[in-house]
Order: C-alpha cells, then structure tokens, then sequence
C-alpha cells in the first residue's frame, strides 16, 4: 500500500488504542495507522464490517464513524483516508476486486469520473434533501453543501473603513495588498472562489467575460499570495490581513471558537458545490455501506457533524447553529460554470503575469 493512505479500524468492540473526540462525545478506536494491516475481516466480507474510502478530513470521519459505531455498535469500520484523487484511482484499478465498499467524500466530477465502478443507490433519506443537488440516477448522494465566504477582521475592516459585502467591495483600493488569497495552483479551495468569482462577475452568458474581474482582483492583489488555503484564513484570524477568501466552515470554525471575525456571503453570488458518498459496485459489504449512507445523510448525523465540524447539511431540516450564517435557502446561488480546472488555472497564472 502506498505510505501516504491512512488505514484505520474503527468499531465500538474492537480492542485497539482510543481516544476521545470531545465534541462529538464518542470514542472512535484506531488501529495501524500506516496502513500495514492486511487480511482485515471487513476486506472479507463480513455481516458485521465496512470498508470506507474516505478524503474528508479526520475530524470529520471520526466524528461521523464515532457517532455510526453508536447506532451499530457490533459493525467493525476500517478506514482508509487519502486524498480525492489517490481514492478515486484505488477504486478505478480495483474494478475487478473492490476492497472499499463506499466512498465519502470529492466533488461530483470526481464521482462521475469513475461511475463504471460505482452502483447507484436511492437513500431513503432522500426526500429530506435538496432536491438541486440530487444527481439523476442517484449515482452518488451529496452529504454536506460547500460555499465560499469572505472572512473578515472586525477590527481591521474598521480601522480602514471599508464595507465589505461581495466581491466587488475587494476592488477597494483601500484594500490593496491586504486581501489573504492563496494561489489556485497550490489550493483546490482558491480555484473554486476564482471559478466563483467567473459565474458571478460574468457578462451575460459569457463565462470568459468573468476574467475581467479577476483581472482587477489580482490587481488589488498587489502580487501577494498566501503560503497555502490555511495561511489565507489564518492569517486573517491572527489580525495580519483584514480580508481573505475560503471556504465557509473555515470562518465558522474560528467564529464559534471567539476569533474577532465574521462570514460575508458575497451578494453577486456563490456557487454551492456538494462532497458526495457513494457506493463501490460489488463491494463485499454493500448492505452495511447501504446503512452507512442514509446514515451520514440522516438528521442525527447532519445535526452532529454540523456543530462539531461545521459542515453546511444538504438536508432542509437540519438548523443551522451558528449567528450569522446564511440558511442555504437566503443565499444567493449562481449556477456552476461549464469550465475546466486545467484553463482556469493557466488563464489565472497568465493573468498573474500580466499583472507583474
């Protein structure tokens, strides 16, 4: 196994090093975290194991398998975490053999591109979902919806006297230099605000028109660039810059731990993208994965994982917990544009250039 996969046996029995995952209040139990275990017994097949696929985050992963291991505590969960990319190519070579049983976590080109291994599922917590991000044919099941927010400094943003409420407001001038963005080609979160900013700013239909804008962002940029997608957040937290761009549960995680900032919702629009589960075709536990999904989408679990994780639920009744979060319904959603990664992210560094 490649040393960067991270196995994990996780069940409510099993007799391995645990710990405590405070927020979640459960315990969740680990085993060989190099991924040298072999033979498990959830790989073989067993009434009572799963195999997970995952490249959520562990936070999020522990918490929900935790809260799992609850309601089926005699289901023995082993993990393997890796990036969406590396799983999805897992998945691809072992068409023929599946070790994994379902696949949490990555957008839904991701899904989409390996849906020759995947076996469609209808959750019966379906009718509880928004109903738009519903992919026809139910190849996948959205678990949680992402959206990009501009954090902002309390303090700093009124010692400028800037009012910042979309993305136009980050043409300032009062703002040159003091904007936290990551480059798009280190961070995946940075190259979704800069297709953001494309669907938002457009011109009419003409998606391209949008690169208008970016152009006087990267501008107000004033050729600066965070180290990564963490550094742009926290450098805004630490009170370095008075603005920067990431994803929303970012700002929310540092809003319900005290930090002196706040979510702005841009007003010309968002676009509202979903990470996803699925079903491996003929995996060796698809009854056990088949109660793990409507698990993760139930109203217990997307209640859990909102509090402790952050995550925006994609069902329509589960409250959110934190003042000054949008209800996903008061946002104001712009449809995803038809563009690839590879263009946007040359036609940025392009613009980059320009700029120099």
């Amino acid at each position: 196994m490649k040393k960067n996969l991270k196995r994990v046996i996780s069940s409510g029995l099993a007799v391995f090093m645990s710990f405590s995952l405070v927020a979640c209040n459960t315990a969740t139990n680990k085993g060989n975290e190099k991924g040298q275990t072999k033979g498990s017994e959830a790989a073989n097949g067993s009434k009572d194991s799963l195999v997970l696929y995952t490249s959520t985050s562990a936070a999020e992963y522990e918490c929900v398998v935790g809260e799992f291991n609850k309601k089926y505590p005699n289901i023995k969960v082993e993990i393997v975490s890796a990036g969406t990319g590396e799983m999805a190519s897992r998945i691809k070579a072992e068409k023929d053999a599946p070790y994994g049983d379902v696949m949490m976590g990555g957008g839904a080109t991701i899904y989409n591109s390996i849906k020759e291994c995947l076996e469609p599922y209808k959750s019966s917590e379906l009718e509880n979902i928004h109903s738009e991000f519903i992919p026809e044919g139910n190849l996948y099941t959205p678990t949680y919806i992402t959206v990009n927010s501009i954090i902002v400094n309390k303090k700093l943003i009124k010692d400028l006297g800037v009012e910042v409420d979309g993305w136009a407001s980050l043409l300032d001038e009062k703002l040159k230099g003091k904007i936290a963005f990551a480059n798009p080609a280190d961070s995946g979160s940075a190259l979704e605000a800069v297709v953001n900013m494309l669907a938002a700013m457009k011109t009419g239909d003409d998606v391209n028109s949008g690169y208008d804008y970016v152009s006087k962002f990267v501008a107000n940029l004033d050729h600066k660039f965070s180290s990564g997608s963490s550094g742009a957040y926290k450098s805004v937290v630490e009170g370095e810059y008075p603005v920067g761009i990431c994803n929303e549960d970012k700002t929310i995680s540092y809003m319900n731990q005290g930090a002196d900032v706040y979510a702005v919702y841009p007003k010309e629009g968002v676009t509202l993208r979903t990470s996803n589960i699925a079903l491996i075709k003929n995996g060796k536990n698809s009854e056990n994965a088949k109660k793990f999904i409507d698990f993760v989408v139930s109203k217990e679990c997307q209640s859990i994982t909102e509090k402790v994780v952050n995550t925006r639920p994609v069902r329509k009744d589960v409250e959110l917990t934190t003042k000054g979060r949008l209800k996903t319904e008061e946002l104001k959603a712009v449809a995803y544009p038809n563009v690839k990664s590879k263009e946007v992210k040359a036609k940025f560094q392009a613009i980059v250039v320009d700029a120099k």
